[in-house]
């Protein structure tokens, strides 16, 4: 290996670092914002299960539904603080992203709250089982694709920028 390969992939394994503490600090601010205010967040998601609800003449337990709610809050944090975290992006790339990433996110979270007060009232153990599925989903792997979807990565990867 060269040395300049080896200044290379030490420079890769810099930008990943970096990456990883800005994420930490993020996720950090995230979730003191989130400990604050993410009741707004919640009551978002139950309002917004409200209609779909209705449409079934089912309504919503405004208590149960913030504590369904509490259970998937977070992603939108997790995937914002990926987006906060990537370095070397223009702003108006990042904004974009969050809006598009974070409305996503959201519209799964409301699906989410609907389908576990559906299983409730159908009481439907097969309805839940797949709502947890969902739920699991949402929370763990959506943010991240959403990430790889929206975001040029690439550019945690590779620091030369005639590699992107």
């Amino acid at each position: 290996m060269t040395a300049e390969g080896q200044t290379e992939r030490d420079g890769n394994g810099q930008s990943l670092l970096w990456f990883f503490l800005r994420f930490i600090a993020a996720s950090l601010a995230l979730f003191v914002l989130h400990m604050k205010a993410g009741f707004i967040y919640m009551r978002l998601l139950a309002w917004g299960a409200r209609p779909l609800l209705a449409i079934f003449g089912q309504e919503i337990i405004m208590e149960r539904a913030e504590s369904i709610a509490a259970e998937v809050s977070l992603n939108p944090a997790v995937f914002l603080s990926l987006v906060i975290a990537l370095s070397g992006v223009a702003a108006r790339k990042k904004i974009t992203a969050a809006i598009v990433g974070t409305a996503i996110l959201t519209a799964a979270n409301i699906l989410t709250v609907f389908l576990v007060f559906m299983s409730y009232y159908m009481n439907n153990e097969k309805l839940w089982t797949g709502t947890e599925f969902l739920n699991l989903t949402i929370n763990f792997f959506l943010p991240l694709l959403l990430f790889i979807i929206l975001m040029p990565i690439k550019r945690l990867f590779f620091t030369d920028p005639s590699s992107l």
